[in-house]
């Protein structure tokens, strides 16, 4: 059975050249994407992680992980 691979990810507004993007940044591997849309930026980033991985395959270790029992966002 292959391993399923998860990360966590954060997504905000930025202005870029006067436009509205979605910045997308996956936590464990500190590596960010964008795209004019939310689903765009995260094509964008699968696609990013995917050659990451493929470049540095031992990166893969820190996406394995159980699924969660619940996600959620502290705020303090």
């Amino acid at each position: 059975m292959e391993e399923k691979l998860s990360c966590n990810i954060s997504i905000h507004e930025e202005e870029m050249d006067g436009e509205k993007v979605f910045v997308v940044e996956c936590e464990e591997l500190g590596i960010s994407d964008f795209g004019t849309t939310i689903s765009e930026a995260t094509e964008n980033l699968k696609k990013g992680i995917s050659l990451l991985l493929k470049s540095v395959p031992e990166k893969k270790e820190l996406l394995v992980k159980p699924e969660p029992l619940m996600v959620t966002r502290l705020f303090l």
